[in-house]
């Protein structure tokens, strides 16, 4: 094996965000011959710096940590596979048949508001409501399981890593993204989760890992990373985001909670709008698209606001430059307080639509002429 084949990758301790278990399967693998070594260093900063001076090659980091930490100096151009972003719920019961007015910790404000959309009987509480809460991702899972077990709250919402990481291995259930069936509530996972960055100098040979590296991660992160870019920063902490490159067989396979939506009799036929050509005769059911989904919901989970679009790889930058001003346009509809119909025939229309939105519990009185999102939905 030549010289030119053995890389060094700048390995820091695991801090629950799933990164150096990742990576220590990738060094395990060899994959496509590549001699990789890694070198333990105790934080971040140091492996960077490390990097810098020419002392390793990579230096591996979560999407997140990333978008806060970006730099000129370094490439993020290799992502490895993504894994699962979904969180899961430790507990004994899944999400629909927890106790009424059951006690649930989420490790999130978007995870609180998903959770209290499916159930808004159960209350769901955030780390920061706990005055004793360990600071350290470890210790803090070890506290919520330990109140768990004696019954002071009914289970807590973690990342995969996390639950890993106790000891007794208790039951667990997936916050998943429900495309195969619409029965159970959806979880669009927080932006960035699931990715993992190898950091490298800016002259690093990237195309010695082209068959190893992920080119449909690496794209989803960029479109994750603008974005995000593109939202106001006190509403990042408050919204699903999922973008990833799919086939259309997967696409057109979904009958969960989205599939219902873009099925048709002749669904392959529908993808003939993405070519602009009349004569076009349509994908193969084996061609990639852009598939994202962007949702926020309201502090109480009463309120859902979604954008989501599939789109041709090669049109990537428009569609999500499309995405994000249909959700900006969604939000301003969402924010401003509706004018009661004054005109004779749609007035009584509106009233009557009301009336029975009220008679069947779906609208309360006071939120008739109010904004479907209220200041506290959004600060």
């Amino acid at each position: 094996m030549s010289g030119e084949d053995r890389f060094e990758i700048l390995l820091t301790p695991e801090i629950g965000d799933g990164v150096n278990t990742h990576v220590q399967k990738f060094i395990e693998s060899s994959p496509d011959g590549l001699k990789l070594e890694a070198k333990h260093v105790p934080h971040v900063e140091t492996a960077l710096e490390l990097l810098s001076e020419g002392h390793g090659d990579m230096v591996p980091v979560s999407g997140e940590w990333w978008y806060y930490n970006r730099s000129r100096e370094f490439s993020a151009a290799l992502v490895l596979p993504r894994r699962e972003p979904t969180r899961v719920l430790v507990g004994d019961d899944k999400p629909e048949y927890i106790p009424k007015n059951g006690i649930i910790v989420a490790d999130c404000e978007v995870l609180r508001r998903q959770m209290l959309r499916l159930r808004n009987d159960l209350n769901v509480k955030l780390p920061s409501d706990f005055e004793n809460i360990p600071s350290d991702v470890f210790e803090r899972v070890e506290w919520l399981e330990n109140i768990r077990e004696n019954g002071e709250i009914d289970g807590f919402i973690t990342t995969r890593t996390l639950h890993s990481s106790l000891n007794n291995k208790p039951r667990r259930h997936t916050l998943g993204m429900q495309r195969k069936d619409d029965a159970r509530s959806r979880f669009i996972p927080i932006p960035l989760e699931g990715y993992t960055v190898l950091l490298t100098r800016k002259d690093f040979p990237a195309s010695r890992f082209s068959k190893v590296i992920d080119m449909g991660a690496a794209l989803s992160l960029r479109l994750e990373l603008t974005v995000l870019d593109s939202i106001e920063s006190n509403m990042r902490d408050k919204i699903g985001l999922v973008i990833e490159q799919r086939k259309i067989r997967s696409i057109m396979q979904d009958v969960g909670n989205r599939g219902k939506s873009i099925g048709s009799e002749n669904p392959l036929k529908e993808w003939k709008t993405f070519s602009g050509s009349e004569t076009y005769q349509g994908p193969k059911d084996s061609d990639p698209r852009i598939d994202v989904i962007l949702e926020t919901i309201s502090s109480d989970g009463s309120v859902t606001t979604s954008v989501e679009r599939i789109f041709p790889i090669d049109e990537s930058h428009s569609g999500i430059q499309t995405l994000v001003v249909n959700w900006q346009q969604i939000l301003k509809i969402a924010r401003e307080i509706p004018e009661e119909e004054k005109r004779g025939r749609m007035k009584q229309l509106m009233d009557d639509y009301i009336d029975e939105l009220v008679t069947k519990g779906r609208l309360s009185d006071d939120r008739i002429y109010s904004p479907l999102f209220r200041e506290e939905d959004y600060q």
